[in-house]
């Protein structure tokens, strides 16, 4: 049996409200719209669900209002000044403010209008030549970031 993976699904409770956000503040790009189920071009979906969905009569509900405390999703930026800059002069709930990852890279974590974790995160790009720029050599960047040196000195082109 072979099995393709199609997408992650947040279920919304106001999908306007969500696919402006996503839309809008994180430029995502509808590549199919079902009136109450968005699909993105980066393959997650947004879905409105009704109390005729099979899925709601087996979960008992069509929409969980304290989110997904077991979701991230992850956006990765070559213009991380920027989207900290948007982010921070939101009114979005922020988790925490810029911080390193023990690998290096810096992220932003906070929450969609319906309390879902988001990340944002420099690209590996960027944060890889960062650490070069401020002296790192490639094998001491391998080992602050897990990526083997090949991979290190691809994205240092």
């Amino acid at each position: 049996m072979e099995l393709q993976f199609h997408s992650s699904v947040i279920f919304c409770n106001d999908l306007l409200k969500q696919r402006e956000f996503y839309e809008t503040f994180l430029n995502q790009e509808i590549e199919i719209d079902l009136g109450s189920y968005l699909i993105f071009k980066s393959k997650f979906s947004l879905w409105q669900l009704n109390d005729d969905f099979l899925i709601s009569r087996e979960l008992g509900y069509s929409y969980e209002h304290i989110g997904n405390r077991n979701l991230q999703l992850c956006f990765e930026t070559e213009n991380f000044e920027d989207a900290i800059e948007n982010v921070i002069l939101s009114d979005f709930r922020i988790l925490h403010n810029v911080e390193e990852e023990q690998w290096g890279q810096y992220t932003i974590r906070f929450y969609d209008p319906e309390g879902n974790l988001v990340e944002i995160g420099e690209s590996m790009k960027c944060f890889v030549n960062r650490l070069h720029e401020a002296g790192m050599d490639d094998k001491e960047i391998s080992e602050k970031t897990g990526y083997n040196v090949k991979l290190v000195k691809e994205l240092l082109t």
